[in-house]
């Protein structure tokens, strides 16, 4: 599947805001000593601190980095401003041969992606019974270990949380927070590490942290529960309940799942980094057959680029896997194809009500539900008090998670009028990803 590099793509890929600055600083053609193509490759040469020119390429397919420069960051703003040239426009890089370094990485990666195969090929090779039936011994064995440090884990998080509330939330400090994190790392469980440092940071947070922290901390005492009597929930809530502990999803079993394949519609993009990794969210819809939501979470380390997908008010025609749940929302991309452009919006638009009710419906379902898709129909961004809200036509109102110079862009598309806002509410507030007039994207 090829996707149309554009310059909203290419600030995804950035590390951080700083790289992409500096990157846009570099996004002449005519700051360059030579720009080049050839297939789904481009490089170029750029004038550097040293003797010597960076050398910087792109494997646009992927997306793959490479640059001679010394910066620990990935990719660099040579990088960056290189894709910001191509995705610009791409006529002043000449097509021709590869230069002799771009070739020396190329082969590199060609061999890593042999060595790669071969991997994968040798790990498909048929086996006799007697070996998978060993095989899945010590798997049972090696899982059932984990739970008992898991079940021991949770045991201890549960006194923890009994003698917190006893003493009151004002009394812990921040070493106890984290050696208890540090505690459901070494009993396996890195889902309850990240919610124990999610709950901790809502400390003096101004407000009433103290609500936000009891109500999550319930919500982290009934997924302990949960745990207790795994065996009797029912098959798609104990998957909901696993993938919280922190127990990876087997992709075997994933891939074997039945797919839905359609022509998705590109509702939202978001991109979050905690300073380790960056996480990508897009929201696709099928409008044709199952008018259904699906979420595609992709991850990068610092020195990886996430995947590039279609932006919002395209189509894309896919297959997708969902992930086993009680509210079944995120999906693996099992096959792409086509990228379809389009200008209309078809999800069906609703009522801030309608969308409240719908998500009451999920949270029912699956307690532990996460973000939720909203759409709105004929909302108008409203200040009140210092919050941003989204107001509809019957007076009922959301608040936003927004920051002031966003919430001005946004109320100054709408110039007043009404707006048709897709986002990502977390039972507090709505995240907006994008909007709509009249099907076209905002």
């Amino acid at each position: 599947m090829s996707i149309r590099w554009t310059p909203q793509h290419v600030a995804t890929l950035a590390p951080d805001a700083a790289s992409l600055k500096a990157g846009e600083k570099l996004s002449q053609a005519r700051q360059w000593l030579t720009l080049g193509q050839a297939d789904h490759i481009v490089w170029g040469e750029i004038k550097g601190s040293g003797k010597n020119p960076y050398q910087t390429a792109i494997d646009l397919a992927e997306p793959a980095f490479k640059c001679s420069c010394p910066s620990r960051k990935f990719p660099c703003k040579h990088g960056l401003g290189l894709a910001l040239i191509f995705a610009a426009d791409p006529t002043p890089f000449a097509t021709n041969e590869p230069l002799a370094w771009v070739q020396e990485w190329l082969e590199k990666r060609g061999q890593r992606a042999q060595k790669k195969a071969e991997k994968v090929a040798a790990a498909e090779t048929p086996v006799d019974e007697a070996t998978l039936q060993k095989r899945a011994a010590a798997q049972q064995k090696r899982g059932s270990a984990r739970e008992d440090k898991v079940t021991a884990g949770i045991a201890e998080l549960q006194r923890w949380l009994f003698d917190l509330v006893r003493q009151g939330l004002a009394h812990s400090d921040d070493a106890q927070w984290s050696r208890m994190a540090q505690r459901m790392v070494d009993a396996q469980a890195s889902g309850l590490a990240r919610r124990l440092q999610n709950a901790g940071s809502l400390r003096y947070q101004g407000g009433v942290w103290q609500e936000r922290l009891l109500a999550e901390l319930a919500r982290l005492h009934l997924l302990l529960a949960a745990w207790q009597r795994r065996d009797a929930l029912p098959a798609n809530l104990r998957a909901d309940l696993y993938a919280h502990i922190g127990f990876p999803t087997n992709k075997d079993e994933l891939q074997a799942l039945p797919t839905v394949t359609d022509v998705w519609q590109i509702m939202g993009q978001a991109t979050e980094d905690d300073g380790q990794m960056r996480t990508q969210r897009t929201w696709l819809y099928d409008a044709q057959s199952c008018q259904r939501y699906a979420l595609l979470l992709d991850f990068a380390m610092y020195n990886q680029t996430l995947p590039l997908r279609p932006p919002v008010g395209n189509g894309m025609s896919a297959s997708v896997v969902y992930y086993p749940s009680a509210t079944p929302l995120r999906a693996m991309l099992h096959e792409a194809s086509d990228i379809i452009p389009t200008a209309t919006q078809p999800a069906p638009a609703q009522s801030i009500a309608a969308n409240l009710a719908a998500y009451t419906s999920a949270l029912a379902a699956n307690p532990w539900l996460g973000l939720y898709p909203f759409l709105l129909a004929a909302v108008i961004p409203v200040c009140h008090d210092a919050q941003w809200w989204l107001v509809d036509a019957q007076q009922h109102s959301l608040p936003l998670r927004i920051s002031d110079d966003q919430a001005w862009i946004l109320l100054g598309q709408s110039g007043g009028h009404p707006l048709t806002v897709f986002g990502e509410w977390n039972g507090l507030h709505l995240q907006v990803l994008a909007a709509f007039r009249n099907g076209e994207v905002l």
